[in-house]
């Protein structure tokens, strides 16, 4: 347990940085939509329609849902961690150690694990909060949407550590890091296909939550159709990413 525990921390000290400057930005966020909010409470955008129509539709939850930015940071820190591996030359000098290259990606997946259900609470905190200060409240729906996109941010974990992981000097680190692009090209291109369909069918002189009301329809039956399947299709995502793990640490076979 000592050395898992060890092997965490480690973990926790490559990637402390950009987690901190993420959970302040998060806060900063949090801090306007909560004086956006208030503020609206008290009538300050009574004297504009337009505004204060918006926030009274969407004021809340909207706002709501931007709090899982700080999902991000769970998907760009495994690049820090390997950054910081590559320029120490720790990537290499660690196949000598001997902690057992299980016991090395377990910590890494264990770290994964702390860092996506912290995010999971914050994210669903301060969800709560932005929407009772538009004097909402948050639905169970919404919380699906952050286990959802919780998964989907495991995705991009994923490529992160195929490619990234098998680099162990700058060389190779470069080359595999070109190759990232090229993945999420792939998967954004499909994803920007798709949301210029649904677009479509809304008409040109549709107001933008109009517009986004098909989507968002779409949205809604896919979520409510895969909801069972987020907590077995989550741990599958672990599994993955420690299986891709342990291979990338045990290193090239020897013949």
């Amino acid at each position: 347990m000592k050395k898992i525990m060890s092997l965490v921390y480690r973990e926790f000290v490559l990637m402390r940085k950009k987690l901190l400057l993420a959970l302040a930005v998060t806060a900063g966020m949090a801090a306007v939509f909560l004086i956006i909010g208030f503020s609206f409470r008290n009538g300050a955008f009574d004297g504009n329609e337009k505004l204060h129509d918006l926030f009274t539709k969407t004021g809340g939850h909207l706002e709501a849902y931007l709090m899982m930015f700080f999902l991000i940071p769970v998907v760009e820190t495994c690049a820090d961690a390997y950054e910081s591996d590559i320029k120490s030359n720790w990537a290499r000098y660690s196949m000598t150690l001997p902690a057992e290259t299980k016991l090395r990606a377990l910590a890494h997946v264990l770290f994964l694990l702390v860092r996506t259900a912290a995010a999971f609470l914050i994210v669903t905190v301060l969800s709560v909060l932005v929407s009772a200060a538009f004097g909402k409240t948050l639905s169970t729906g919404m919380i699906a949407d952050i286990g959802l996109w919780i998964c989907l941010a495991l995705i991009p974990v994923c490529i992160i550590e195929f490619f990234l992981g098998k680099a162990k000097d700058p060389i190779a680190y470069k080359k595999q890091q070109n190759r990232i692009p090229v993945a999420f090209a792939g998967c954004g291109t499909v994803a920007g296909l798709l949301l210029a369909r649904t677009m479509k069918s809304a008409g040109p002189d549709a107001d933008p939550i109009t517009a986004m009301k098909p989507l968002l329809d779409k949205y809604t039956a896919f979520r409510d159709a895969v909801l069972p399947f987020i907590i077995p299709v989550f741990i599958g995502l672990l599994v993955l990413i420690y299986v891709i793990v342990k291979r990338n640490y045990a290193g090239p076979k020897r013949a």
